[in-house]
């Protein structure tokens, strides 16, 4: 019996990936902020880079899918996504700041999705890929607390001082680590001669279309699952994006808002290793419904919270949530959609859709905590989950493999 396919170098990967998000999102708002403009700037700010992402996550997976090889785009995007937030860091006013932002999003928003792709296909049963994401969850962790010491002693600017390097690190890891037998051929077929180099290329960059993304989508059952993954993440972007606000509005420090963000990553690393044993015996699909219900849990502990510290003991439910959503999302679509659809599969469940989420999340959001409260808003975000644990079970709650009733192609053997 041959071994089981190591994680270790797509973990590798995952660790530099998600230590790069761990210097960006916890900081980015408070970097904006000391560049002079005020708070509502800095959410349309972050709002923008939600929208570019929405467009260029499916674009980035499009073009790795017309390539056959994810780790050229990768690549690609880090050094140019290194650049962008180099831009970031030196520029000021609304409109370079809006470029800035804008350049960034398009070079990152593909990187999660396309290492998805790629990890999913490494790690042999699809359900492994948590035992490499939670190398992430653990980077994390760890990045996150060294970008606030950087912050504390460069002021904001210091979160740039790991946030270009992990970037440029997980390019440089992405393309010498995610390598598979058959991307040898691929790399003979770049070194052909110059015209079919250039045909080669031109057919990547006209690969993204509209009809391709909707193409993963407009199928019933498929195109279900999107609408309860962006009710999700929506319902998702509305506690994240104010949490910390609420922690400090009962009392808290920035000490409990750490240990808030922290509580989640800490619960997701064992429960992203446990996560193949846990799908087989519970499958994948029936953990993206209770992870969807955990995020609801969460948020009607924080909508009834009257202590800061009730906040933090409610954070570990964010981890299941995350966990069990998101990996199990990203175990679904490869086990489900077509392999020459994977790249742009994973763009539109785990890019596009968050996007949509992050968006709808900070304005709907923002909304209703200005004309009500940040409790009602809680509330609200508990009932969304509700919900979108509904359409989700609706859409994929079933044994029969999605492939093979909506596509009409055979789909993968499950592992057993």
């Amino acid at each position: 019996m041959s071994p089981e396919p190591s994680v270790v170098r797509p973990a590798i990967v995952y660790a530099l990936l998600f230590g790069a998000v761990a210097a960006y999102v916890p900081y980015i708002s408070v970097f904006l902020r000391s560049t002079g403009v005020d708070l509502g700037t800095v959410g349309l700010l972050i709002a923008l880079y939600s929208a570019v992402s929405l467009v260029a996550a499916p674009v980035w997976g499009a073009v790795a899918d017309a390539m056959g090889d994810v780790r050229v785009p990768i690549l690609a995007a880090a050094v140019l996504a290194a650049g962008a937030a180099i831009l970031l860091a030196l520029v000021s006013g609304p409109l370079a700041l809006a470029g800035s932002m804008a350049l960034l999003a398009a070079s990152t928003a593909g990187i999660i999705p396309m290492v998805d792709s790629r990890a999913v296909r490494m790690v042999g049963q699809r359900e492994r890929i948590g035992r490499a994401r939670a190398w992430g969850s653990a980077a994390f962790i760890v990045i996150a607390f060294a970008s606030g010491a950087a912050v504390g002693r460069f002021g904001p600017v210091g979160m740039f001082l790991l946030y270009v390097p992990t970037l440029i690190a997980t390019g440089l890891a992405g393309y010498a680590l995610l390598r598979l037998p058959g991307d040898e051929a691929t790399s003979r077929t770049a070194g052909a001669a110059p015209a079919a180099r250039g045909r080669g290329t031109a057919a990547a960059l006209s690969a993204f279309s509209l009809s391709a993304i909707v193409g993963v989508i407009r199928q019933p059952l498929i195109g279900l699952f999107f609408v309860g993954s962006i009710v999700v993440w929506t319902s998702f972007a509305t506690l994240q994006t104010f949490v910390a606000l609420h922690v400090i509005q009962l009392g808290g420090d920035a000490t409990l808002v750490a240990a808030t963000w922290s509580g989640s990553a800490l619960t997701e690393i064992p429960l992203m290793f446990a996560f193949p044993e846990l799908a087989r015996r519970f499958g994948a699909e029936r953990l993206v419904v209770i992870g969807a219900i955990a995020f609801a849990l969460r948020a009607a502990a924080v909508a009834l919270a009257v202590a800061p510290w009730q906040v933090v003991a409610a954070s570990p439910l964010a981890g299941i949530g995350f966990a069990f959503f998101y990996v199990g999302t990203v175990t679904w679509v490869a086990r489900n959609l077509p392999r020459r659809m994977q790249a742009t599969s994973q763009s539109v469940f785990t890019g596009t859709a968050v996007s949509v989420g992050a968006i709808g999340g900070s304005i709907v959001g923002g909304l209703i905590a200005g004309a009500l409260s940040l409790a009602v808003l809680f509330g609200v975000a508990a009932v969304g989950h509700g919900l979108g644990a509904i359409v989700v079970w609706r859409a994929i709650g079933r044994s029969r493999p999605v492939a093979e009733i909506a596509l009409g192609t055979p789909a993968e053997p499950r592992a057993s």
